[in-house]
């Protein structure tokens, strides 16, 4: 199927030819029909499955067919300032009309850098949800008119605690507005949200966990936990990557990972939510530009890095959910390339590592041939598998 059958037009479709996107992917081939036939839709899917054009192609074709006034039309939420800043080139990518503007609404910036934004009266603003409630209770942004609004890694959002902000913003839509709401996974807490946005809602799951990860190499490494600075250490050395990310939970594990790789004489810089936006900017702009070999960020981080040519992923211990583990992972392996993901944790870990695969429908390859594969790993090792299969045994006899 191409994007001329799914109701594209002619216009997006070369745009989309000259960034080299040809074909639409699977979650593209079922919500763009249903957006462009006036459809609410929500929609569970991983990253790298295309879902920012997913919802940006239909909208954007809708807003350049109608006759719109300078008023603010669509409105995308997102969780983080990168994303934002990430999902706004995108749509101006496809979306450069002359009388027409997007913009990027989110904290870390002035005030009054964003309101001069806001009086070019954009008719798309993609925004971080704090940002802009604060902007509408203050009489700058005004979105009554509004017509189509788009939530976008909504579960993370609500993890990051932004369901108040979310609602706010809801109650000041038009009740006519077009919605459409991605999502890792939905729990009760999402389902909450969606049940007041629109009855007629149309879900959408994009089953196939591997299309974020089926071009992944995605090998783990157990050690005990006072092996894991020189394991990450020696596995940068082998695998001496050109660009790569180390991924680790908190902001203060980040920044002492990164004085150990620097102290190794490697090329590095962090990435997390302490840093100024415009140091975030300067940072990201250094490793795409390869300036900076290694980036270390935490979790929060890792849904707007968007850069080319990552090739290797290394997870300093596993994320708290598994859908983390594949936001993580899919900064690699983008645009059809190959990547690898390796993984450094310990025995303690393991039952979230076997979440992780079972999720994914693949397995993760272990590694014990190395340096620092200890008696002790082998013995917690065996101790945690022994009690699995003991638990299974039971549970077949109860059957």
């Amino acid at each position: 199927m191409n994007f001329k059958e799914i109701g594209v037009c002619d216009q997006l479709i070369e745009k989309l030819s000259i960034i080299g996107i040809n074909s639409p992917t699977p979650i593209q081939e079922s919500i763009i029909p249903l957006i462009l036939s006036n459809r609410s839709v929500t929609a569970i899917s991983q990253t790298g499955s295309g879902k920012t054009l997913a919802y940006l192609l239909p909208l954007v074709q809708k807003l350049t067919s109608q006759q719109t006034d300078k008023t603010i039309q669509m409105v995308v939420l997102v969780p983080t300032r990168e994303l934002a800043i990430q999902v706004n080139n995108v749509c101006k990518t496809i979306y450069n009309e002359p009388t027409t503007r997007s913009i990027a609404i989110y904290g870390g910036v002035t005030y009054q850098s964003q309101i001069e934004l806001i009086q070019t009266s954009p008719q798309i603003i993609i925004a971080t949800p704090g940002r802009l409630i604060d902007l509408i209770e203050q009489n700058i942004i005004n979105i009554n008119s509004m017509g189509f609004i788009v939530l976008d890694e909504v579960d993370q959002m609500l993890d990051l605690g932004f369901r108040e902000p979310i609602q706010k913003l809801l109650s000041h839509r038009s009740k006519n507005s077009l919605i459409s709401c991605f999502s890792a996974t939905i729990n009760t807490e999402i389902t909450e949200i969606l049940n007041t946005l629109d009855s007629d809602i149309q879900a959408i799951t994009i089953e196939n966990q591997k299309i974020a990860v089926e071009q992944i190499e995605q090998t783990a490494y157990y050690v005990m936990m006072n092996m894991m600075d020189p394991l990450l250490v020696h596995l940068i050395r082998k695998e001496n990557p050109n660009r790569s990310i180390v991924f680790t939970r908190s902001r203060k594990m980040a920044d002492r990972l990164t004085a150990l790789l620097i102290e190794n004489s490697f090329s590095v810089e962090t990435l997390h939510s302490d840093k100024s936006q415009a140091a975030r900017e300067y940072i990201l702009d250094r490793f795409r530009n390869g300036n900076t070999k290694i980036l270390v960020s935490t979790d929060i981080m890792a849904r707007g890095i968007d850069v080319d040519d990552v090739s290797h992923i290394f997870n300093y211990g596993l994320p708290l959910n598994p859908e983390l583990y594949i936001h993580r992972i899919g900064r690699t392996a983008r645009a059809g390339k190959t990547g690898k993901s390796i993984t450094i944790c310990t025995p303690s870990e393991e039952p979230m590592l076997t979440t992780i695969q079972k999720m994914m429908k693949q397995k993760i390859d272990l590694i014990a041939n190395h340096p620092y594969h200890t008696f002790e790993v082998t013995k917690l090792l065996s101790s945690v598998f022994a009690n699995k299969t003991s638990k299974n045994k039971a549970r077949k006899k109860g059957r």
